[in-house]
């Protein structure tokens, strides 16, 4: 897998999570599917914090703030940069 680049406050232990994991899987759609798999997680991750955020700010109990939501969306960038080096 090539280095990847970006713009954004991913760090360099999540995109070696995501490098490792993909690394662990022969097949390009088997590497697809875990993505997918990935990205759906996240989004739904980011559909809590934002319903947390326009509630009381908390979620299981646990503080919330928009810092979360944009670190949540970084790594959904990152999977989605992922997704389309395999489809090159």
């Amino acid at each position: 897998m090539l280095p990847i680049k970006t713009n954004t406050m991913i760090t360099q232990e999540t995109i070696s999570y995501y490098t490792d994991e993909l690394n662990r899987f022969k097949t390009v759609s088997s590497k697809k599917a875990f993505l997918t798999r990935s990205k759906k997680d996240v989004q739904e991750y980011i559909d809590d914090l934002n319903w947390a955020l326009n509630r009381e700010g908390r979620l299981y109990g646990e503080s919330v703030h928009q810092g979360l939501v944009w670190n949540q969306e970084d790594e959904l960038m990152l999977i989605e940069k992922l997704y389309n080096k395999l489809t090159k």
